[in-house]
């Protein structure tokens, strides 16, 4: 048995409204996974969370190109040292700011009520 024009138009229009809300969702959670992903690996981020691991590495990068060639050279040796010190603890603070994204973009159980209720 057909449905009746009224209520074929309503169904629609119900539709329509749910899908346009779904897409401004998706739309906004993909803006802030884009800005989110700028601000995680833009280097200005890295050296204002981690001025001492920035400064470590950039004094260790220095020391060892002013070192020179020379693999027995202790300024090469210390400089390389400090730049891996550097990038190991930048490694985990990096972790744990990923961490940090992945709890934050969890579905929440109040985006599944809202779900349901829009079914």
């Amino acid at each position: 048995m057909p449905q009746p024009p009224a209520d074929l138009q309503r169904r629609k229009r119900q539709l329509r409204l749910r899908i346009g809300r779904l897409r401004r969702r998706i739309d906004w959670r993909a803006c802030v996974a884009h800005r989110e992903g700028q601000r995680l690996f833009s280097w200005r981020t890295a050296v204002r969370r981690l001025p001492g691991n920035a400064m470590a590495a950039a004094f260790g990068v220095g020391l060892a190109l002013a070192a020179g060639l020379s693999a027995r050279s202790l300024a090469r040796w210390l400089g390389l040292r400090l730049v891996r010190h550097a990038l190991r603890s930048g490694r985990q603070a990096v972790a744990a700011e990923l961490r940090r994204i992945w709890v934050d973009s969890a579905p929440r159980p109040s985006d599944s009520r809202e779900d349901a209720r829009h079914e």
